[in-house]
């Protein structure tokens, strides 16, 4: 019953730091909002920092608990990353088909702001390696190092340990505050208020479909069961809270690994696979950049392309995905390339889609987000079976 409760608080504390910003974001003097941003990028700099320590403990660790069943879970992952991001792009394909031309009035959506809240102080904390290192050494070593040295495996794993523990008992806790000073930046910077003037037909299409369709995959790996699904997205809602308000899935991994422990009737199947699909696997982005990209094409007076030209550009599309960076922006900024030479978009295009994508790349985050918990869910439901029966 505690544990109940205690869930249903937090739920709620997510929920009103989302919302207070929102609310209440003009009559807080700018000093304060300054100060909650600069707070904020203090919590997302120790974030960065420690994440990929978290990446390489959780994946290691994991791993090398598997022992010789490791190289099938492996093998299972990734290609199932794959299908995933394909079956989307496909899907928002179809949704495109539907749109009439939107996104004439693009001027305003690049027209900005004309006051930008500054954070009143800002230090940086440079990772000693990325996440992708992090992601290769953890599955590597995890794969053969504890069968050839027990003791420096012992090693690695106490090391990263400590960091992890930092991450979980310390930041973890802050991450309510750390949405609120984001929130407040948005608020001031007036960038909810000029994303809602332009291309809100498509915007509205891609939230629609792309949320439908994840609330969709809950039910199903729900067995059918509302009750049950509700019980999953209730656990996923703080990450997703915390995606929209950072616009970034980093940053909201702990909360990401947290819902997927309770989603999973196996707590060790979440270690594996939030880590391995945070920046990855994109639910959101498969939904979004093809479906701009589609009504910048109509709005420019282009055609609309065909579906043998949109298969090429989905392949390319989702081997692309492994290459993205994980900044704002990041996810859009790899497909340029893809999106000029498959689809067509020109130079100006392209500097477009780049725009609308950081306007909304918190929605897109949290849809990531989303889906990735559902993903969790479903390597949770498949993994006994094409494991074997190894991760009961």
């Amino acid at each position: 019953m505690f544990r109940k409760y205690k869930n249903q608080a937090s739920f709620l504390i997510f929920f009103g730091a989302l919302l207070l910003p929102l609310l209440c974001g003009r009559f807080v003097p700018t000093t304060v909002k300054a100060f909650l941003y600069a707070v904020s990028l203090c919590i997302k700099e120790g974030l960065v920092f420690c994440l990929p320590f978290v990446i390489f403990s959780l994946l290691f660790s994991s791993i090398s608990r598997l022992g010789n069943r490791a190289f099938r879970v492996v093998l299972t992952i990734f290609p199932l990353i794959c299908c995933s991001n394909f079956l989307n792009t496909m899907l928002s394909y179809g949704v495109s088909k539907v749109l009439s031309g939107q996104g004439s009035r693009y001027s305003e959506v690049l027209s900005g702001s004309t006051s930008v809240l500054e954070a009143s102080f800002h230090f940086s904390l440079t990772p000693l390696f990325s996440n992708d290192v992090a992601l290769v050494c953890g599955l590597i070593l995890g794969l053969f190092l504890r069968p050839v040295s027990q003791p420096a495996a012992m090693i690695c794993e106490r090391a990263a340990a400590v960091v992890t523990n930092v991450f979980f008992k310390i930041l973890l806790p802050l991450m309510p505050l750390f949405i609120v000073g984001m929130m407040f930046k948005m608020q001031h910077d007036g960038v909810l208020s000029s994303v809602c003037g332009s291309y809100l037909p498509v915007l509205l299409a891609f939230v629609l479909s792309a949320c439908s369709w994840i609330l969709l995959q809950y039910i199903l790996f729900a067995k059918g069961s509302v009750s049950k699904a509700s019980v999953y997205v209730r656990n996923v809602f703080p990450a997703v809270a915390t995606a929209f308000g950072s616009a970034s899935s980093a940053a909201a991994m702990p909360l990401s690994l947290k819902a997927a422990e309770k989603n999973c009737s196996n707590p060790a199947n979440a270690d594996i696979i939030i880590p391995s699909t945070v920046n990855v696997h994109l639910v959101g982005d498969c939904f979004f950049i093809p479906m701009f990209a589609l009504s910048v094409l109509r709005s420019f007076g282009l055609p609309f392309p065909s579906f043998g030209v949109y298969l090429l550009f989905a392949f390319h599309f989702v081997l692309a995905k492994f290459a993205v960076a994980a900044v704002p922006g990041g996810g859009v900024l790899v497909m340029l390339p893809i999106l000029q030479n498959y689809l067509g978009l020109t130079p100006d295009m392209l500097a477009l889609i780049t725009a609308i994508y950081i306007l909304f790349d918190p929605i897109i985050t949290a849809c990531n987000v989303a889906g990735n918990g559902a993903f969790a869910v479903f390597f949770d439901r498949i993994g006994r079976r094409l494991q074997g029966g190894c991760m009961k």
